[in-house]
Protein backbone atom coordinates (compact mmCIF):
# COMPACT_ATOMS: atom_id res chain seq x y z
CA UNK A 1 0.00 0.00 0.00
CA UNK A 2 2.68 2.19 0.55
CA UNK A 3 4.02 1.87 -2.71
CA UNK A 4 0.98 2.55 -3.98
CA UNK A 5 0.48 5.65 -2.50
CA UNK A 6 3.97 7.07 -3.11
CA UNK A 7 3.49 6.50 -6.70
CA UNK A 8 0.06 8.80 -6.86
CA UNK A 9 1.54 11.17 -4.74
CA UNK A 10 4.75 10.97 -7.06
CA UNK A 11 2.02 11.41 -10.39
CA UNK A 12 0.07 14.22 -8.63
CA UNK A 13 3.36 16.39 -7.80
CA UNK A 14 4.10 16.21 -11.63
CA UNK A 15 0.71 17.64 -12.50
CA UNK A 16 0.89 20.06 -10.20
CA UNK A 17 3.65 21.69 -12.40
CA UNK A 18 3.69 25.47 -13.70
CA UNK A 19 5.05 25.80 -17.23
CA UNK A 20 7.83 28.09 -17.92
CA UNK A 21 6.51 32.18 -17.27
CA UNK A 22 7.69 35.17 -18.92
CA UNK A 23 10.74 36.69 -17.08
CA UNK A 24 8.60 39.53 -15.26
CA UNK A 25 6.13 36.91 -13.78
CA UNK A 26 7.06 34.00 -11.14
CA UNK A 27 4.87 31.77 -8.93
CA UNK A 28 5.60 29.58 -6.08
CA UNK A 29 3.75 26.86 -4.01
CA UNK A 30 3.65 24.44 -0.79
CA UNK A 31 1.32 21.50 0.05
CA UNK A 32 1.08 19.60 3.36
CA UNK A 33 -0.91 16.96 4.13
CA UNK A 34 -3.72 16.63 6.69
CA UNK A 35 -2.27 15.65 10.52
CA UNK A 36 -1.66 11.48 10.65
CA UNK A 37 -1.62 11.03 6.71
CA UNK A 38 1.50 11.27 4.82
CA UNK A 39 -0.17 12.39 1.23
CA UNK A 40 -2.89 14.50 0.88
CA UNK A 41 -5.56 15.57 -1.95
CA UNK A 42 -4.86 19.04 -2.42
CA UNK A 43 -3.77 20.00 -6.19
CA UNK A 44 -3.67 22.51 -8.99
CA UNK A 45 -3.27 22.51 -12.52
CA UNK A 46 -1.70 25.33 -15.41
CA UNK A 47 -1.31 25.57 -18.30
CA UNK A 48 -0.64 28.41 -21.05
CA UNK A 49 -3.60 30.47 -22.76
CA UNK A 50 -3.32 32.27 -26.24
CA UNK A 51 -5.96 35.05 -25.42
CA UNK A 52 -6.76 37.76 -27.68
CA UNK A 53 -4.51 40.12 -26.38
CA UNK A 54 -1.75 37.61 -26.37
CA UNK A 55 0.20 35.20 -24.28
CA UNK A 56 -1.05 34.24 -21.27
CA UNK A 57 -1.91 31.61 -18.25
CA UNK A 58 -5.16 29.41 -16.69
CA UNK A 59 -4.52 27.90 -12.86
CA UNK A 60 -7.21 26.45 -11.07
CA UNK A 61 -6.34 25.17 -7.42
CA UNK A 62 -8.36 22.21 -6.00
CA UNK A 63 -9.44 21.12 -2.92
CA UNK A 64 -11.17 17.50 -2.96
CA UNK A 65 -13.16 16.43 -0.22
CA UNK A 66 -11.46 14.06 1.92
CA UNK A 67 -8.59 14.06 3.42
CA UNK A 68 -4.90 12.74 3.34
CA UNK A 69 -4.26 9.37 2.42
CA UNK A 70 -8.01 8.43 1.69
CA UNK A 71 -8.16 11.46 -0.57
CA UNK A 72 -4.99 10.80 -2.54
CA UNK A 73 -6.59 8.68 -5.23
CA UNK A 74 -9.42 10.79 -6.08
CA UNK A 75 -6.94 14.13 -6.57
CA UNK A 76 -4.40 12.02 -9.33
CA UNK A 77 -8.00 10.73 -10.97
CA UNK A 78 -9.49 14.36 -11.23
CA UNK A 79 -5.82 16.12 -11.36
CA UNK A 80 -5.32 14.33 -14.64
CA UNK A 81 -9.18 15.14 -15.76
CA UNK A 82 -8.06 18.48 -15.53
CA UNK A 83 -5.01 18.89 -17.13
CA UNK A 84 -6.36 17.61 -20.16
CA UNK A 85 -9.06 19.36 -20.28
CA UNK A 86 -7.23 22.49 -20.09
CA UNK A 87 -5.77 21.97 -23.59
CA UNK A 88 -8.94 21.02 -25.00
CA UNK A 89 -12.12 23.82 -23.51
CA UNK A 90 -12.14 27.54 -23.71
CA UNK A 91 -10.81 28.86 -20.19
CA UNK A 92 -14.68 30.24 -19.83
CA UNK A 93 -15.87 26.69 -19.72
CA UNK A 94 -13.48 24.77 -17.67
CA UNK A 95 -15.07 24.85 -13.94
CA UNK A 96 -18.21 23.97 -15.68
CA UNK A 97 -17.10 20.79 -17.28
CA UNK A 98 -14.94 20.09 -13.87
CA UNK A 99 -18.22 19.82 -12.37
CA UNK A 100 -19.68 17.71 -15.20
CA UNK A 101 -17.21 15.37 -14.45
CA UNK A 102 -17.82 15.15 -10.55
CA UNK A 103 -20.98 14.64 -11.64
CA UNK A 104 -20.07 11.44 -13.60
CA UNK A 105 -18.68 9.78 -11.09
CA UNK A 106 -20.06 6.63 -8.67
CA UNK A 107 -19.46 8.24 -5.73
CA UNK A 108 -22.39 10.44 -5.11
CA UNK A 109 -20.06 12.60 -2.55
CA UNK A 110 -17.68 13.44 -5.29
CA UNK A 111 -16.84 17.11 -4.40
CA UNK A 112 -14.64 19.78 -4.31
CA UNK A 113 -14.03 23.40 -3.86
CA UNK A 114 -11.93 25.39 -6.70
CA UNK A 115 -10.70 28.23 -8.09
CA UNK A 116 -9.17 29.24 -11.15
CA UNK A 117 -7.09 31.94 -12.55
CA UNK A 118 -6.85 33.54 -15.96
CA UNK A 119 -3.91 36.07 -16.41
CA UNK A 120 -3.05 38.15 -18.99
CA UNK A 121 0.73 38.22 -19.07
CA UNK A 122 1.31 41.51 -21.14
CA UNK A 123 -1.01 43.35 -18.94
CA UNK A 124 -1.70 42.35 -15.29
CA UNK A 125 -5.12 41.70 -16.57
CA UNK A 126 -6.44 38.88 -14.70
CA UNK A 127 -9.98 37.04 -14.34
CA UNK A 128 -10.80 35.09 -10.82
CA UNK A 129 -13.79 32.42 -10.46
CA UNK A 130 -14.44 30.72 -7.62
CA UNK A 131 -16.38 27.03 -6.99
CA UNK A 132 -16.88 27.88 -3.38
CA UNK A 133 -12.75 27.98 -2.64
CA UNK A 134 -11.64 30.43 0.33
CA UNK A 135 -11.38 33.68 -1.30
CA UNK A 136 -8.26 34.86 -2.96
CA UNK A 137 -5.63 37.33 -1.70
CA UNK A 138 -4.25 40.56 -3.25
CA UNK A 139 -1.52 42.40 -2.35
CA UNK A 140 -2.00 45.79 -3.84
CA UNK A 141 0.21 48.56 -4.06
CA UNK A 142 -1.98 51.45 -4.28
CA UNK A 143 -3.39 50.63 -0.51
CA UNK A 144 -0.13 49.25 0.51
CA UNK A 145 -2.57 46.03 1.90
CA UNK A 146 -3.64 42.75 1.52
CA UNK A 147 -7.51 42.53 -0.43
CA UNK A 148 -10.07 39.80 0.17
CA UNK A 149 -11.44 38.88 -3.36
CA UNK A 150 -14.99 38.61 -4.11
CA UNK A 151 -15.53 35.99 -6.05
CA UNK A 152 -17.49 33.29 -4.78
CA UNK A 153 -19.52 30.31 -6.20
CA UNK A 154 -21.23 27.02 -5.71
CA UNK A 155 -18.52 24.07 -5.11
CA UNK A 156 -17.84 21.52 -7.55
CA UNK A 157 -19.99 17.98 -7.14
CA UNK A 158 -22.94 19.89 -5.68
CA UNK A 159 -25.13 20.78 -8.31
CA UNK A 160 -25.66 19.96 -12.12
CA UNK A 161 -25.68 24.18 -13.35
CA UNK A 162 -23.31 26.00 -10.35
CA UNK A 163 -23.06 29.37 -10.14
CA UNK A 164 -19.56 30.74 -9.96
CA UNK A 165 -19.34 34.37 -9.21
CA UNK A 166 -16.20 36.46 -11.33
CA UNK A 167 -13.72 38.96 -10.30
CA UNK A 168 -11.54 40.77 -12.46
CA UNK A 169 -8.45 43.28 -11.89
CA UNK A 170 -5.07 44.10 -12.61
CA UNK A 171 -1.93 42.86 -11.36
CA UNK A 172 1.39 46.07 -11.21
CA UNK A 173 4.79 45.60 -10.97
CA UNK A 174 5.25 44.13 -7.29
CA UNK A 175 1.74 42.92 -6.55
CA UNK A 176 0.41 39.23 -6.18
CA UNK A 177 -1.93 36.90 -5.82
CA UNK A 178 -2.44 34.29 -3.20
CA UNK A 179 -4.27 31.07 -3.30
CA UNK A 180 -5.07 28.63 -0.68
CA UNK A 181 -7.36 25.98 0.68
CA UNK A 182 -9.41 26.32 3.84
CA UNK A 183 -7.01 23.92 5.47
CA UNK A 184 -4.69 27.00 6.06
CA UNK A 185 -7.36 29.30 7.22
CA UNK A 186 -9.80 27.29 9.09
CA UNK A 187 -9.74 25.13 12.85
CA UNK A 188 -12.00 23.87 14.98
CA UNK A 189 -11.37 26.94 17.23
CA UNK A 190 -10.90 29.59 15.12
CA UNK A 191 -13.51 30.69 11.87
CA UNK A 192 -12.48 31.59 8.65
CA UNK A 193 -12.50 35.19 9.22
CA UNK A 194 -10.04 35.37 11.43
CA UNK A 195 -7.60 32.81 9.53
CA UNK A 196 -8.25 35.14 7.05
CA UNK A 197 -6.55 38.25 8.87
CA UNK A 198 -3.89 35.93 10.01
CA UNK A 199 -2.98 34.85 7.03
CA UNK A 200 -2.53 38.56 5.79
CA UNK A 201 0.08 39.24 8.00
CA UNK A 202 1.91 36.31 7.67
CA UNK A 203 2.20 36.18 3.80
CA UNK A 204 3.13 39.58 4.27
CA UNK A 205 6.06 38.73 6.93
CA UNK A 206 6.95 35.35 4.98
CA UNK A 207 7.27 37.30 1.48
CA UNK A 208 10.06 39.42 2.71
CA UNK A 209 12.59 36.24 3.00
CA UNK A 210 11.59 36.02 -0.96
CA UNK A 211 8.85 34.80 -3.14
CA UNK A 212 9.94 31.03 -3.88
CA UNK A 213 10.92 30.27 -0.01
CA UNK A 214 7.04 32.14 1.18
CA UNK A 215 4.51 29.56 0.48
CA UNK A 216 6.46 26.94 2.47
CA UNK A 217 7.19 29.38 5.10
CA UNK A 218 3.52 30.82 5.54
CA UNK A 219 2.66 26.65 5.94
CA UNK A 220 5.33 26.00 8.71
CA UNK A 221 2.97 28.65 10.82
CA UNK A 222 0.00 27.06 10.41
CA UNK A 223 -1.12 24.42 13.27
CA UNK A 224 -1.42 20.45 12.30
CA UNK A 225 -5.00 19.68 11.91
CA UNK A 226 -7.58 17.63 10.24
CA UNK A 227 -7.50 19.10 6.78
CA UNK A 228 -4.62 19.07 3.77
CA UNK A 229 -3.46 22.29 3.18
CA UNK A 230 -1.93 24.13 0.08
CA UNK A 231 -0.86 27.38 -0.72
CA UNK A 232 0.13 29.22 -4.11
CA UNK A 233 1.36 32.50 -4.74
CA UNK A 234 1.60 34.44 -8.08
CA UNK A 235 3.25 37.42 -8.29
CA UNK A 236 4.66 40.08 -10.80
CA UNK A 237 7.99 40.93 -11.09
CA UNK A 238 8.96 44.48 -10.33
CA UNK A 239 9.47 47.46 -8.04
CA UNK A 240 6.52 47.71 -5.04
CA UNK A 241 5.83 49.99 -2.65
CA UNK A 242 8.07 49.38 0.99
CA UNK A 243 6.93 46.15 2.78
CA UNK A 244 5.23 44.59 -0.63
CA UNK A 245 3.78 41.13 0.81
CA UNK A 246 3.72 39.48 -2.52
CA UNK A 247 6.38 40.99 -4.73
CA UNK A 248 8.04 38.36 -6.95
Amino acid sequence: MDELLSGLRDRLQELCRVPPLPDDWTCASAMLAAHGFRYGGDFFVAGLLDLPTGPGLQMVLVDVCGKGDTALPDAVQFAGALQALLGVIPADDMLQAANDYLLRQPDPEAMATAVQVVLDFGSGRYLIRSAGHPPVLRYDTTVGDCLVDNARGTALGAVAEPEFDISEGTLLPGEGLLFYTDGVVESRSQDIEVGISWLCRTAKAATLEGLDRAPAAILEQVEQGDDDRAVLILGRRGIASPGAALAG
